[in-house]
């Protein structure tokens, strides 16, 4: 009785939530887990044992089609890691090639909203919809703007994948990430 009640579970858990065989299946079995005469247990058992075994030899429907991505100009990916795999173990270890003339090495925008994490990192919300926090290692105090200013900021890519904001009109960087 365990083995087909595990028989069961399995079903229901390798079947797609949407499987309606699999789905049945298991409904098969769990009525006949409340037969109380033995002999029309185990013979209810035999039977939706044979339709587990059916529904899950049967091929999963098909999953709903996804919808298409919506592309992206080259400001949206600036700030995300480049995803560029070495296929090559002659190319492990090279440095990055140069940028092409037309790739985004610098962005400048207005931020929308300023703000500081729990662990007083800053978090800066620009226009354009991207969202940068000021990396743990970076020790730089950042002060919101006064009342009614607008703070304009510049990133651009720093080495070994870091990027570095500057806030116009202010002295030095802050080191960032992208999180958004």
């Amino acid at each position: 009785m365990r083995i087909l009640i595990a028989a069961a579970i399995l079903v229901l858990a390798t079947g797609q939530a949407h499987a309606d065989p699999a789905r049945d299946a298991l409904a098969n079995v769990v009525k006949c887990a409340e037969i109380t005469d033995a002999p029309k247990r185990l013979a209810c058992f035999d039977a939706a044992t044979a339709g587990a075994k059916a529904a899950l030899a049967a091929p999963a429907p098909a999953a709903a089609a996804a919808p298409p991505a919506k592309e992206k100009n080259i400001v949206d990916w600036f700030g995300f890691p480049k995803s560029q795999p070495v296929t090559k173990t002659e190319d492990f270890g090279k440095p990055a090639p140069e940028p092409s003339p037309n790739e985004v090495t610098e962005i400048s925008s207005d931020v929308l909203e300023f703000a500081k994490t729990a662990r007083g990192k800053a978090l800066f919300v620009l226009e354009n919809g991207q969202v940068w926090r000021q990396i743990d290692g970076d020790g730089t105090d950042v002060y919101a703007p006064a009342g009614g200013e607008k703070m304009k900021v510049t990133i651009d890519a720093g080495v070994f994948n870091s990027y570095n904001l500057v806030i116009v009109g202010r002295r030095g960087l802050i080191k960032v990430t992208r999180l958004k």
